[in-house]
């Protein structure tokens, strides 16, 4: 059960705005954001869209006294990883982080804290469609708008563009530039900085939309994505749909570093605890803060021969998650341990050993009970930890496992350790998790008024019952009344907390990134066939049966495209209905069954002439050409062939080779008719001159015209 009350609160200055934290008791946890209704469809809320509304979650409060809250008339003092490993096994409540790259609508959202470096989508804060040019692309045509809304606070930077699981690259007007998404994206990524205002995009694309709708205080992004041509579709779009934005971001930028006095972005875990300790309505140390973020500074070496920071935090948490799940989450990802103290502050340890300055004897006890190496056929003999993974594009991953015995029955334990990025860090909880399974002491106690000086102490020596060993407190209860505190210790060595990469990591997970070559083939052999009756029959190789293909032609010198769709299987297709001597152009296309398509080819169309008859004409009966005065009569009778048009007249100046002959006339009759033409006052010299029958479709008789292959050229020479 979510300990929480829910409280709606309406925004008055600003149409959406961050929330602040409240700093009445009981302490707030987060709050449950409202998130805008599309424009289509929006909801009116005061005459004016609903565009968000508030419901503030009580959480730690409801725990009870102290900030670790109450059980059965105990108050937790403090808890170690051994408490907390308990919550780290997968959860509802803690959906694994790849399960939230997306956008989602609804009414009502939970509201998100980003600490560190995490990918991550969010719920849409607006969505809406029209088509408005954009104001500073100009971009026109039907786009669908959408902000989705990554974080509740101020972040530093986005690190990286993803739609869907696609990384993109921007211009400097936020154009997507990747193909194939490129011009048809534009993304505005906004971080909740002060001074924040309204995209003018959507302020001129809505008129419901004002300049209240500034997203004051909250970090994510205003995107349009453009509708494309069918046949571009499902590249654009792989999903159906616009792409999830779901970037790799810097998220918050507010956390105070008392080192230097200053808040900004930061991934140290000592300042990302003090941070959160903060907003649950409690107070730190900064003294104490401040060592523990220099322990989290200490450098160390991983297993690729590199260094980093020794602990980091990069996650998100959910206002919907339990308080435990959150605790767990920052605390198991640095090895934390954490305590109240004298003061009523909250204190911490980040994981590393140190050397215990109280010792406990058989007397301090009012009841102990130790245990020798009991842990019971399901006690884990490696642990691999599922935590994020950067070259998995940020997605969760299986670390490589940490084997305690490698002889007996395999069981395998896989904490989820999403607020850590790295898999060094992840090796290194491995191992302790290991150890705190698997120890060779542990002990159940009560102690008397003992119990106040192990206040923040997490390691402490034990001298009882003949055993001397250290002990590291996993869980110190002070009971009802104040003068008992039960506690749970697991016997530890310095060893435990230390790490060399080069013997105890081992090898990460290879997530090479696989160059998958979806190019889709073209076809090839296209090639065209005049038919009777004005049609010209397409064709081409055959394809993989799995593709079909598109054929698209248009008339020679015109730019619009017919396009046909050709049933599956067949490598031809007959146009018909064309215009008789006119030149079609034609080029054809592979698709998938998911109409992603393959480039026109060939890349210069195929060019044929359409004809309504191809049958040509006989060659003619007889033909005479003689000199009249200057000029040179050409008589000649139209062969008797239904399929005769007309005849076409050549002529050649001192040749007899065809190839040199030009049209000079064309002369229309019908069959068996004498016919002729006056050829009037040809240049000097021997004129060759030709007749060529031809159909009503210009389909020329060749036999007889070319020298050599029947009746020559009639010869007549001009003065």
């Amino acid at each position: 059960m979510k300990r929480k009350l829910l409280i709606l609160s309406l925004l008055a200055s600003t149409a959406m705005t961050a929330p602040t934290q409240a700093k009445a008791t009981p302490p707030v946890l987060g709050f449950i954001q409202g998130i805008a209704a599309s424009i289509a469809g929006s909801a009116v809320l005061g005459g004016t869209v609903a565009s968000a509304g508030f419901l503030t979650g009580v959480s730690a409060g409801a725990l009870g006294a102290g900030f670790f809250g109450t059980l059965g008339g105990r108050i937790l003092l403090s808890l170690g990883l051994s408490y907390l490993s308990q919550a780290l096994m997968p959860r509802p409540s803690v959906p694994e982080p790849s399960a939230t790259l997306a956008n989602f609508a609804q009414p009502v959202s939970y509201a998100e804290t980003v600490y560190g470096r995490c990918r991550k989508g969010g719920p849409l804060g607006f969505t809406g469609f029209n088509a408005v040019a954009d104001v500073v692309t100009g971009a026109a045509g039907a786009k669908r708008h959408y902000s989705p809304i990554l974080a509740a606070h101020s972040c530093h930077q986005i690190v990286t563009h993803f739609l869907d699981e696609r990384e993109v690259e921007l211009d400097a007007n936020g154009t997507v530039i990747t193909p194939p998404m490129a011009n048809w994206y534009r993304i505005r990524p906004f971080l909740g900085q002060p001074g924040q205002t309204a995209d003018a995009t959507l302020v001129n694309s809505f008129a419901e939309v004002t300049s209240a709708f500034d997203f004051a205080g909250l970090a994510g992004a205003h995107i349009w994505a453009a509708r494309p041509p069918q046949d571009q579709f499902s590249a654009i779009y792989p999903t159906g749909r616009q792409g999830a934005y779901t970037p790799v971001i810097d998220g918050k930028d507010t956390i105070y570093d008392p080192r230097s006095d200053a808040t900004g972005f930061t991934r140290n875990a000592g300042l990302i605890l003090a941070d959160w300790i903060l907003g649950m309505g409690q107070s730190v140390d900064w003294d104490e803060v401040a060592a523990e973020a220099d322990a989290s500074d200490v450098v160390v070496t991983n297993g690729d021969g590199g260094t980093q920071p020794k602990w980091r935090l990069d996650g998100k948490l959910s206002d919907d998650q339990e308080f435990e799940d959150q605790r767990a989450q920052l605390a198991a990802g640095c090895d934390a341990w954490m305590y109240e103290r004298a003061d009523g502050k909250v204190g911490f340890r980040v994981g590393r050993y140190i050397e215990p300055t109280v010792t406990l004897t058989q007397e301090d006890f009012l009841s102990v009970e130790f245990t020798e190496g009991g842990w019971g056929r399901d006690a884990p003999t490696e642990v691999a930890a599922k935590y994020i993974e950067p070259n998995n594009n940020w997605r969760e991953a299986p670390s490589a496992p940490y084997v305690i015995e490698s002889g007996e029955r395999q069981v395998r334990e896989e904490p989820s350790l999403y607020m850590v990025s790295s898999h060094n860090q992840a090796s290194r909880l491995n191992k302790r998790i290991a150890k705190v399974k698997r120890p060779k002491y542990q002990f159940r106690g009560t102690l008397g008024l003992m119990g106040y000086f192990l206040r923040g102490h997490r390691f402490v020596r034990v001298q009882a019952l003949g055993i001397d060993a250290v002990f590291e407190v996993g869980e110190l209860w002070r009971n009802e009344g104040g003068i008992s505190f039960d506690i749970v210790a697991n016997s530890v060595e310095a060893d435990d907390f230390e790490f060399v990469a080069a013997l105890e990591e081992p090898d990460r997970p290879v997530f090479a990134k696989v160059e998958n070559d979806d190019t889709i083939t073209v076809p090839t052999g296209l090639a065209g066939s005049a038919q009777d009756g004005g049609s010209i029959l397409w064709s081409w190789d055959d394809q993989d049966p799995s593709l079909t293909q598109q054929l698209r032609i248009r008339k020679s010198g015109e730019s619009d495209w017919l396009i046909i769709d050709v049933p599956a299987e067949q490598a031809y297709q007959l146009t018909s209905g064309l215009v008789d001597g006119e030149t079609y152009e034609a080029q054809t296309r592979n698709r998938t069954p998911a109409l992603r398509s393959s480039d026109w080819a060939p890349g210069a169309p195929i060019a044929v002439q359409a004809v309504a008859n191809s049958t040509p004409p006989v060659a003619h009966a007889d033909f005479t050409a003689t000199l009249n005065g200057s000029d040179v009569e050409l008589v000649f009778t139209a062969p008797n062939d239904p399929n005769y048009y007309a005849t076409r007249i050549y002529r050649a100046l001192d040749s007899t080779y065809f190839a040199d002959a030009a049209l000079i006339h064309t002369e229309y009759g019908i069959p068996s008719n004498a016919d002729g033409y006056t050829d009037p006052t040809p240049a000097a010299g021997n004129q060759s001159y030709w007749v060529v029958p031809i159909n009503q479709s210009g389909k020329p008789d060749e036999d007889g015209t070319l020298p050599g292959t029947g009746t020559g050229p009639e010869i007549v020479a001009v003065p």
